[in-house]
């Protein structure tokens, strides 16, 4: 079963975004020389995956509105949401090393995300 994370953030996480976030961390973990990290679509888009060396590291699913504050509350007690907050994203990330690279990702997005089986840093 793969660790589940979710994003929120004040507009929809697109592929776009998911190749920015990816090509930082591309560049601050290999310094530029590593494996290209590629983007592949599936399901019509319904889902996009990051692909290093032929291996999947991180599968984002398509945004969906986020929930009112007091559900959204309920469901992540104790996280901080960004100020404004319209968009809700789920994705998968594997439990092996690749995995890694994957949360590093959708951390470098412009929102906040959540890791199930992850420690908070604060």
């Amino acid at each position: 079963m793969p660790r589940s994370s979710v994003v929120l953030t004040p507009e929809p996480v697109d592929a776009a975004a998911i190749g920015r976030a990816a090509a930082s961390v591309h560049d601050r973990v290999t310094g530029g020389d590593g494996a290209p990290f590629k983007l592949r679509p599936l399901d019509d888009g319904a889902v996009l995956q990051v692909v290093v060396d032929d291996v999947v590291v991180l599968s984002v699913l398509r945004p969906r509105l986020a929930p009112e504050d007091r559900e959204r509350e309920r469901v992540l007690p104790g996280v901080t949401a960004p100020e404004i907050t319209r968009w809700w994203t789920e994705a998968y990330t594997p439990w092996h090393a690749g995995g890694a690279l994957g949360v590093a990702i959708l951390d470098a997005l412009d929102g906040v995300a959540i890791h199930g089986g992850v420690g908070r840093e604060d």
